[in-house]
């Protein structure tokens, strides 16, 4: 039997993870390390990279069995982190490409039977003569549909537009947003520059912080240009563009947006949010790139290999919750969509320690903290992060479709390679005290697209946005699992 260069390297995991996605596993208790995107303190910031002060003081991480040995040298737990992202990367695409025989299956086989079919086919597909070209081309277009949705979706029409009641409708400005036609072109246009500064922005930070002295406290200029905008959050009247009609005052709800998401994309899930579940929503931007650039970040960003990814958006939105605390709100509610859940879940490590006291703060402070976690829900859709622990707040809930591959790459992560994906500081990926909600034979990414609409359409039925919030239930329930622990 001919053997092609493709289809080992996608597939050769599918059986042994076949066969330990069905054994449940003690996950680790170990909490990921800080991630950053700008670090004003510590300049050369890059991958391959010495820690900085702060994320030295806040690595008081609880060893654990599935942590590597402390005294490892830092480079040699880079080393390990980077081989295992990429290890990560590949079994993110492998079981990407399980999806077909899922979503055939209407999501009635269970993740281990897809694993085992698809292994089957990729050997029948190899025996018959089918070359790399072939694994390749499906590797991709299976990517394609797990980002942008199912082909079928792309023929359905267009949702309206989403519904705001305004205290003033006169004086509410109309925002010209460019079209999907010129959004994608620009994106197109910039990726082969972004895929050039990344090569060139690690060659200089490796060979900066290896041959010279000054590498540490040099500034690394492909860096800036690649990440060029500020993290901004956004009151009510910024989002929806005057004052909007609020009925639950006592209630907070903050939006973290995820990878593809301009300032007015961002905006405008705001509001089909408010015209979902009745609530207005704040938005806390992180800027995007390209789907290249975002989704580099979050592979990288996600173990702390690429820190310029996320300590600047983590701090401000804990300053922007601690302000937020002292406003004494009966309910907060966060919405986190793709790379913004790898700043949630840091965020809630930050306030957990402070809560459990291995992070200094007075006495006052701790127990706004506590307080205030005990009556914030989080809702994590398409997660991507490495680190999840939602032992101190109210609810907390992963939303994701099955052939999404950057929740494969986090929450839908096979449950035992979780414990070996290591992030910088040796420890292994961890989702705990979190409600799993799955769609096993969904498609797709992006958060209006492939969650939100889907969400009102009878998707996600066990997740208390459905139950408790959204204002229009649907008559007919999708066949979504509900779990503790996804198998």
């Amino acid at each position: 039997m001919k053997i092609t260069l493709a289809a080992p390297a996608l597939l050769s995991l599918a059986v042994p993870t076949a066969a330990w996605t069905a054994v449940p596993l003690p996950s680790t208790t170990v909490r990921s390390s800080p991630l950053s995107r700008r670090n004003p303190s510590h300049l050369q910031v890059g991958i391959l990279e010495d820690g900085d002060a702060e994320e030295v003081a806040s690595a008081k991480e609880v060893s654990s069995q599935m942590s590597l040995p402390l005294n490892l040298d830092r480079k040699a737990l880079r080393a390990v982190s980077l081989i295992t992202t990429l290890a990560g990367a590949v079994v993110t695409l492998a079981a990407t490409c399980t999806q077909p025989v899922m979503s055939l299956s209407g999501g009635s086989i269970s993740p281990t039977v897809a694993w085992i079919i698809t292994l089957g086919i990729a050997f029948g597909a190899n025996s018959i003569g089918l070359g790399g070209g072939f694994f390749i081309g499906f590797t991709l277009l299976c990517f394609v549909f797990g980002i942008f949705g199912s082909p079928m979706s792309f023929f359905e029409p267009a949702p309206p537009e989403p519904q705001v009641k305004m205290v003033d409708p006169s004086s509410v400005e109309e925002v010209t947003e460019k079209s999907l036609v010129a959004r994608t072109l620009s994106m197109i246009i910039r990726i082969p520059f972004q895929i050039i500064l990344v090569i060139l922005a690690i060659t200089d930070t490796i060979f900066s912080t290896t041959f010279l002295e000054e590498g540490k406290d040099r500034r690394n200029p492909f860096w800036d240009l690649l990440f060029d905008e500020e993290e901004q959050f956004l009151g009510y009247e910024e989002v929806y563009g005057g004052e909007v009609v609020n009925d639950h005052p006592d209630e907070l709800w903050i939006y973290i947006n995820g990878i593809q998401t301009d300032l007015e994309g961002g905006k405008k899930h705001c509001k089909n949010m408010y015209d979902m579940f009745g609530r207005p929503v704040k938005l806390m931007h992180n800027p995007t790139d390209s789907i290249f650039l975002d989704i580099f970040e979050c592979l990288m960003g996600k173990t702390g290999l690429l820190r310029h990814c996320t300590t600047g958006p983590r701090k401000f939105i804990k300053q922007v919750l601690e302000e937020e605390m002292k406003k004494d709100y009966k309910k907060i509610v966060l919405v986190a969509h793709s790379q913004g859940t790898i700043i949630t879940g840091n965020v809630i490590a930050d306030f957990n320690d402070i809560i459990d006291g291995t992070e200094e703060c007075s006495d006052e402070e701790r127990a706004l903290i506590k307080d205030n976690m005990s009556k914030m829900e989080v809702y994590l859709v398409a997660s991507a992060a490495h680190y999840v622990n939602g032992k101190y707040v109210s609810n907390l809930e992963c939303l994701s479709n099955r052939g999404d591959p950057v929740a494969v790459a986090g929450h839908l992560y096979p449950e035992v390679l979780k414990r070996f994906w290591f992030n910088t500081r040796g420890a292994g990926m961890l989702y705990n005290d979190c409600i799993d909600q799955v769609e096993k034979a969904s498609w797709g990414h992006m958060m209006e697209t492939n969650y939100l609409i889907p969400i009102q359409k009878g998707a996600f039925s066990g997740s208390k946005l459905v139950t408790s919030y959204l204002s229009n239930k649907p008559q007919e329930e999708s066949a979504s699992e509900t779990s503790e622990l996804l198998p």
